[in-house]
């Protein structure tokens, strides 16, 4: 993002604060949180970001390479532990804050046979750090929060998780987030 936000002569900050509500990442009604909860579309997004910047003292706002931003790398190390849960018996979801005109992650991996439930922000209008969401995640896979963990790259949606309870994660190296999976999971 600090690139983009350069190359359209914005300080990162500033940038942040339109695009993303950086600051108030929470429950707050900002438009991206409002574009992953997908109760608007990318147009209208892209409408209220550029009013933002104009209140702000800006011209206008650049459309956002939302696919970027968003930036789904598929780690064949996480896809080699989903399978290696699933064999275990565990019950496994996918958790995401997505923008509905971007559904085309889904097809990097064969989901189905990874994890038993996919939550999308967009298609259920809830996202994290909201705990609404993280508590549907739980009753559809019919377990407790504190009998779940849940692994993210974001401190904000980590401490959501861990506020209701569940074993949450901070993945800022795979590796170690998946050893520690391992180790929780270890009979």
């Amino acid at each position: 993002m600090a690139g983009f936000a350069a190359e359209h002569y914005f300080d990162v900050r500033e940038f942040a604060a339109i695009a993303i509500g950086h600051g108030d990442y929470g429950d707050g009604d900002h438009p991206w949180h409002r574009l992953e909860r997908g109760e608007i579309e990318l147009a209208e997004y892209e409408e209220a970001t550029g009013a933002i910047a104009r209140e702000r003292g800006h011209d206008g706002f650049p459309p956002l390479p939302v696919d970027v931003l968003l930036g789904l790398v598929v780690r064949p190390e996480m896809l080699e532990l989903l399978r290696d849960l699933r064999a275990q018996g565990l019950s496994t979801a996918i958790l995401t804050n997505n923008v509905r005109a971007l559904g085309g992650w889904r097809d990097l991996a064969d989901w189905d046979q990874l994890v038993d439930v996919i939550i999308d922000s967009c298609e259920v209008g809830m996202r994290k750090p909201e705990h609404r969401i993280f508590n549907h995640a739980c009753e559809l896979l019919n377990v407790a929060p504190a009998q779940a963990a849940f692994l993210d790259d974001m401190q904000a949606n980590v401490d959501a998780a861990a506020e209701l309870g569940m074993t949450a994660i901070l993945v800022s190296d795979p590796a170690d987030a998946i050893a520690t999976v391992r180790q929780l999971t270890q009979r």
